[in-house]
This record gives C-alpha cells, structure tokens and sequence, in this order.
C-alpha cells in the first residue's frame, strides 16, 4: 500500500481507522474506541464460532499506536502466509488463518473500503446476534430513540447499531453496557439474549428457568437417540452397496446431536441428566465408527479412528502425532476434504498406528 493509500484509510495517522473483520458468513466492525474484538468459542466474543477446535478467546484485535494488532491467545495458532504468529500489525485485506496454516480464514480491513458494513447487507447473519440484535431494536423504538440519536450521545456508531440490529456484527463489552444502561435494562441482558434468554421486557412471562429446561433438553436428545438405535438396527448388511452412505448419514447425525448436546450440557452445569445424554450419544458413535472401520470400504478418516482408539490416543495425542491441529484430525474422521499435505501425514501415521 502506498502512502495516498495509507492517507485514504486513515486520515489521522495517530488514530487507527475503521477495523472490519470478516470470517464464517459474520462481519463485525468497529471503531478503535469500541476497543478490541475478540473471535473464539465464548459465546461473550465479538465474533462467535462453537468450533471444538477453536480456543474461547482465538485470536484478539486490539487498537495499537496508530493501527490494529493481532494477538494469538489460542492453543492451535493464527497465521499469516502459512506462517504462525504470536501477534502481527494488522494490514488492510490482510487475511489470518486460525487453527493450521491452511485453516479458518479470518479477513481484515482498514477504513470504509471494501470491508464496510454497507457492503455486506447480503452476507449470513447469526442467529443468537440477530435475535439480541431485534431486541434492541424493538426496544429502542418502544423508548424513541434513534440510531443517530445514539450515535450523537456516543452510545453507539450509527453503522455499527444498524449493523447489530440485522444481526451481522457483535457490539463491543463497553458498547454493550452503554446500551443496556440507555435502554434500561440489566447488566449482561443483551448477552443473554445473545445466548436464547428472553429480553428483560418478557421476563414476566417467558422464562424458562434452567433447572426445567436442561430436563427437556435431555428428554429430547433421548427421544433423538431412540431414532438413531430405529436407524442403526434398520442398517444393511455390512457388504450391501448402501451400507457406506447409509451408516455416514447416522454418522453425521450423532456428530451434530453430540455437538448440541455437549454445547447444551456446558451451558447447564450441574445437569446429570444432560451429561448422561451426552454419554449415550458419545458410545454410539463410537459404536458405529468402529463397525464401519471394520468393513473393507472403510474410509482413512474412519480407520484412523479406529486404530487411535484401539491404541488409546485421543484425538489431541493424533494430531500431535501427525503434526497437524485437532480440527484437521476431526475433519479426517469426518470425511470431509483436507489439504493435500495434511492427506500425506494423516496416511503416514494411520500406517504407523495400524503397524504397532
């Protein structure tokens, strides 16, 4: 970038410009006096991801001097280039890699360029920001107050608040405690929201209090189970040509009941009963991942699991061994695509597993 270029983002050369960040279909931007922006599996982060092999704080974007700084705060590493850095000054379309050099990408933009928000009204929004996102909405408007009116007493950046309120950025911890004090709500009410609570406004009617949900929740996962033992029983004969896709479908079921189970059981400490459920899915997939590795059709992921279970390696104790990050060893295991030099070292150390 040359130096009219640097002018263009950032007029101020003692103030960081504008920060966008985009990574998953989310975009959250954010002015250096929102302070940093955080991506991790925390549902608290400016941009949340439920990625098992993601840290709860990945990776940190703090405002430096007169720019932006990456800062890795994760077990499996953020790069650049292929490179892995522990921090690294933030250049605009810089993009990071987050869990291996080939991994998560994470893209950075200075100013109101092409990272703006005005650019990303057709971009996928999250769920748990555009439900807290709508709140504040309604209940912004319920109080008449405007988006500029916010943005003129310093609550929050008109575009970042428009943004919010369509669900494609997360505001800042600060910003966050700003609005909830102008809408007159509680502390921490919109990360509640974030994470399935009613806005303060429905309390009287709409809350469901832990110690009732974690039951039904369980009670669900148990019903679900019971259709994956119906499915698991209804499966062909090992040798039948379907047998391979059928056993992957009920594979990718209890990969997804066993993530939404586990995100379930985190959020509710002290619930035996969903702790239980998230056992029952663990040993049938365990189950079936060891009957389908047994068959000769089975693929290098599902081998791979079998012989690291049989030699009792976890799925960190693999990835240490290949060299690799976690979510590399679950992608295999998963059967979904990976990098060619990854297929290499996973193959190497299947060979060494299935030899001891």
């Amino acid at each position: 970038m040359d130096s009219a270029e640097i002018g263009a983002a950032n007029p101020d050369p003692a103030s960081p410009p504008r920060l966008t960040v985009r990574c998953g279909g989310l975009t959250r931007s954010a002015d250096p006096a929102d302070g940093e922006i955080t991506i991790g599996r925390d549902p608290d982060s400016s941009l949340h991801f439920n990625f098992g092999w993601m840290s709860r704080t990945h990776v940190r974007l703090r405002p430096e001097g007169g720019g932006w700084v990456a800062v890795d705060s994760s077990r499996n590493g953020m790069f650049v280039d292929g490179v892995r850095h522990e921090s690294i000054p933030v250049a605009d379309r810089m993009t990071l890699k987050l869990g291996d050099a080939d991994g998560f990408a994470v893209q950075l933009y200075l100013g109101d360029d092409t990272g703006s928000e005005e650019t990303t009204t057709e971009e996928p929004v999250d769920p748990g920001i555009a439900r807290a996102g709508a709140a504040v909405a309604a209940r912004r408007r319920e109080l008449e107050l405007t988006q500029r009116g916010l943005a003129r007493d310093k609550i929050i950046n008109a575009g970042a608040l428009i943004s919010f309120e369509k669900g494609r950025s997360w505001p800042h911890e600060s910003t966050r405690a700003k609005l909830e004090q102008v809408l007159q709500w509680p502390p921490g009410a919109i990360s509640g929201i974030r994470q399935g609570a009613p806005s303060p406004d429905e309390e009287a009617t709409q809350v469901i209090s832990t110690s009732v949900a974690s039951p039904l929740i369980a009670q669900t996962i148990q019903l679900a189970l019971k259709s994956v033992d119906t499915a698991i029983a209804a499966l062909p004969d090992p040798s039948a040509p379907e047998y391979h896709s059928a056993a992957g479908a009920i594979l990718s079921d209890l990969r997804n009941l066993r993530a939404v189970a586990g995100e379930a059981a985190r959020n509710a400490p002290g619930a035996p009963a969903l702790v239980i459920a998230l056992g029952g899915v663990r040993r049938r997939y365990d189950d079936l991942m060891l009957r389908v590795a047994a068959t000769p059709k089975a693929s290098v992921g599902q081998r791979l699991f079998a012989a690291r279970h049989r030699t009792s390696l976890t799925a960190e104790d693999a990835a240490l061994a290949a060299g690799l990050s976690v979510n590399l060893i679950e992608a295999a295991e998963a059967d979904q695509p990976l990098p060619a030099l990854a297929e290499s070292a996973i193959a190497a150390l299947l060979t060494e597993l299935e030899a001891s």
